[in-house]
């Protein structure tokens, strides 16, 4: 028999076999079918989810957008109340020049609107708080007084 007759009846599928059998190579068609069909299934999977994915990339920009106003409208209300520490500071000071007398829980207060107004100006170098030192230096010094004589309301 030569070798060409083992080949022709059938030796070919019979040597192939015997190397694949020696040389442990693991050959798995249906990995192969798996992931070909995984494929076309996630492609359809996406057409059909295709309104939701839309929607929910709108609602990610919604919500960014909302996330943004929320910010401005925290740093708006931050800024408001700087104001009205700057206007109870500056009320005081004058209520302070027409020698009303306060209480010294009045004046702890007042340091305390003091102590946040210069807190937001340090943090905050582009707003105005040129507005306020004279008030502020006045507070300290009736206070100051205040302190040495005990003369609070």
């Amino acid at each position: 028999m030569s070798l060409n007759e083992i080949l022709a009846s059938g030796g070919a599928l019979l040597l192939f076999l015997t190397l694949v059998q020696i040389t442990p190579i693991k050959v798995n068609p249906w990995s192969a079918v798996g992931k070909i069909i995984g494929n076309g299934m996630r492609a359809i999977g996406k057409s059909m989810n295709k309104d939701v994915m839309d929607k929910l990339e709108s609602v990610q920009k919604e919500l960014k957008d909302l996330g943004e106003k929320h910010n401005k409208l925290e740093r708006r209300m931050d800024k408001d109340d700087a104001d009205e520490c700057r206007t109870r500071i500056l009320r005081f000071a004058d209520e302070l020049r027409r020698d009303v007398k306060h209480s010294e829980e009045f004046f702890n207060q007042i340091l305390d609107d003091v102590s946040d107004y210069e807190r937001y100006c340090a943090e905050h170098p582009e707003y105005k708080n040129s507005k306020a030192v004279n008030a502020i230096a006045e507070i300290d010094k009736v206070y100051q007084k205040c302190m040495e004589k005990n003369s609070f309301l």
